[in-house]
């Protein structure tokens, strides 16, 4: 088995601290709560509805008096703000990011700091997302492959920018239903782009642990190694094997053993767990589940498009089917 060399003790450090993050992220979720912004002004916005809360902050709706489309503003937690590299960092971040212009990349329109407060204002989307949808549905190959195209689209999109996202998770992908020429259609939004580079910086220097989701973090990003669009792919290939199977490839108790079955475990093989499960399409994504980033596919365009062709022959037939497992019965 090839895998990635690492030091024994350096490991162990980073995931012990990687764990601590966790476990102060879970602490520090309703903190945000205690202040309400509703009804307030920060710059030129005036803050609406609370829509949703975290351990980074709280999203909420906004209105500008110029602008009538919707809006969206994401406030961090007060104390990113009293970290004056971080805050200069924010915005010179913001500045880039807020430049990103695609139909798959939910638009960041504006960063800034006010009263202590750092945020920044986005579109609105009203949907679902794909994290929501996986609770209440099961999805297909083709299925799978509405939601890929599109958020593969979009990274190429940012890995051409020298932009690595560092997030890629089902609550980061947002559905919005919207009508096109009297047709209803499903646009796919890939969401925080504007937290992804400068909150990795913060923790790398405040606490060595790396920013992500450690069910779907690369090899390379729990091992605090450079990252590249790869990396971003074998989050996302964790994603679609989400999607197929209805469950991850790896599950842990903590966060740190989660880690590790990154970096040590190979994946279960879809027909291993589904025994109807396509072989063209398993060979995709345990490509792109390749613990060395160097053998994965290195765009994001090119997973898709090997998705595609392995789809192609499979046939329509199977590609319409489920291959539904579900988690394993000790995590249920």
């Amino acid at each position: 088995m090839n895998t990635i060399a690492v030091n024994s003790s350096y490991l162990l450090m980073c995931l012990n601290m990687l764990l601590c993050y966790a476990l102060l992220g879970e602490q520090l979720e309703g903190l945000s709560m205690e202040k309400k912004l509703t009804g307030t002004q920060l710059g030129a916005f005036t803050v609406g509805k609370l829509i949703g809360d975290g351990g980074m902050g709280s999203v909420y709706l906004a209105t500008h008096p110029e602008r009538s489309d919707p809006l969206a503003i994401k406030v961090l937690l007060p104390q990113y703000a009293e970290d004056s590299e971080f805050r200069a960092r924010f915005i010179r971040e913001g500045q880039v990011l807020s430049e990103l212009s695609h139909p798959n990349i939910i638009p960041v329109y504006f960063f800034g700091e006010d009263r202590g407060l750092l945020y920044f204002v986005m579109r609105y989307v009203s949907g679902k997302s794909l994290y929501e949808l996986l609770l209440s549905r099961r999805f297909t190959p083709i299925a799978a492959w509405q939601i890929l195209k599109p958020v593969a689209e979009a990274l190429d999109y940012a890995h051409e920018r020298s932009i690595i996202h560092r997030d890629i998770k089902p609550a980061n992908i947002l559905i919005e239903v919207q009508r096109v020429d009297g047709k209803l259609h499903n646009q796919v939004f890939l969401a925080d782009f504007g937290l992804s580079k400068v909150l990795t910086w913060t923790a790398l220097t405040t606490t060595g642990v790396s920013v992500g989701t450690p069910q779907y973090m690369s090899p390379e990003q729990v091992m605090d190694y450079p990252l590249t669009p790869a990396s971003d792919v074998y989050s996302l290939a964790v994603v679609v094997y989400e999607m197929l199977l209805g469950r991850l490839p790896f599950y842990a108790k903590k966060p740190d053993q989660l880690a590790f079955r990154h970096i040590d475990t190979p994946p279960p093989a879809p027909s291993a767990l589904h025994p109807e499960f396509p072989k063209p399409l398993e060979a995709v994504l345990l490509r792109a589940l390749l613990k060395e980033p160097e053998r994965r596919y290195q765009r994001a365009g090119d997973f898709a498009q090997a998705y595609a062709e392995a789809a192609r022959q499979v046939g329509r037939e199977r590609c319409a089917m489920q291959y539904y497992v579900g988690e394993p019965r000790h995590i249920r």
